[in-house]
């Protein structure tokens, strides 16, 4: 008898242990399916509180030193179930052309925040965007004002425009007049026309003004996009909104350096806290 209640209890610890799930969503925008992982918290119950990741750039969804995955697990300790997907036309899946668009990849984000919502009905919900992910976070937040409750923003671009890097412009500006071009950064980026003019007149700072929710951004002082995350708090009508600047972080807060800088740890915990006071 005693072997067997031991077993039980076994048994019911395994149970709730946190659980990650790759997941396909389908249809996803223009019709693709989006690839992506499930973390659930540690709780027979389903989840009451979800987050949706969107990473950057020609990223993945673990995002850059695997940031993505930490924050999930994270998440996952305070009983917050999170998604992150993979965008299409981006990233070493797509041998990193960039083919995707400002709708393709809020359509994306849209598709996966329909999949959660029919998931998880009654659920209060959250989003993070890294970098680009953060335009296409406050483009679905221009779609679906009311759908989140807590938004995060790490290293927030809010347009894609020329940067003063002179491989990266050269690269825009050829890839419009012959189709694509390729430059070199951490590795060889091949841009598409389709991309460049994908996110031409996009700016999505006049979405915060729709959205009443919490909001969080998040940014090192060595950051090579511009710091317009006070100008974004004056625009966003919330009660509930912090900018939190680290000093001495760059764009990805230096999470590829050895030894690393307690910088990623502080990005990881300060978005955790969020989430559990304002989800």
């Amino acid at each position: 008898m005693r072997n067997f209640l031991a077993l039980v209890l076994l048994v019911a610890c395994c149970s709730l242990q946190a659980a990650e799930t790759p997941v396909t969503i389908e249809p996803g925008w223009g019709g693709k399916s989006i690839e992506g992982k499930l973390m659930l918290p540690k709780t027979r119950d389903l989840p009451r509180r979800v987050v949706l990741l969107l990473h950057g750039f020609q990223g993945q969804m673990d995002e850059v030193g695997n940031l993505y995955a930490d924050l999930a697990e994270q998440l996952a300790e305070q009983r917050i179930a999170s998604l992150r997907i993979n965008f299409s036309g981006e990233g070493e899946r797509n041998d990193y052309v960039a083919e995707s668009t400002f709708e393709s990849r809020v359509g994306e984000a849209e598709a996966a925040l329909n999949f959660l919502k029919t998931r998880y009905p009654g659920a209060a919900f959250g989003v993070v965007g890294f970098s680009l992910g953060g335009l296409t976070t406050m483009g679905l937040m221009g779609r679906h004002p009311e759908a989140f409750q807590s938004v995060v923003l790490w290293s927030a671009a809010q347009e894609m425009r020329m940067t003063g890097n002179e491989s990266y412009d050269k690269a825009v500006r050829d890839a419009v007049k012959n189709g694509r071009a390729s430059y070199q950064d951490w590795t060889d980026i091949t841009l598409t026309r389709e991309f460049v003019n994908g996110f031409v007149g996009v700016n999505t700072a006049r979405f915060l003004k729709q959205y009443h929710g919490a909001l969080l951004t998040i940014r090192g002082d060595r950051d090579f996009l511009p710091t317009h995350d006070p100008a974004w708090l004056k625009l966003s009508p919330s009660n509930d909104k912090s900018f939190l600047m680290i000093g001495g972080a760059d764009h990805i807060f230096n999470v590829l350096e050895d030894p690393q800088p307690n910088y990623p740890a502080r990005v990881l915990v300060e978005t955790s806290r969020w989430f559990v006071r304002t989800l």
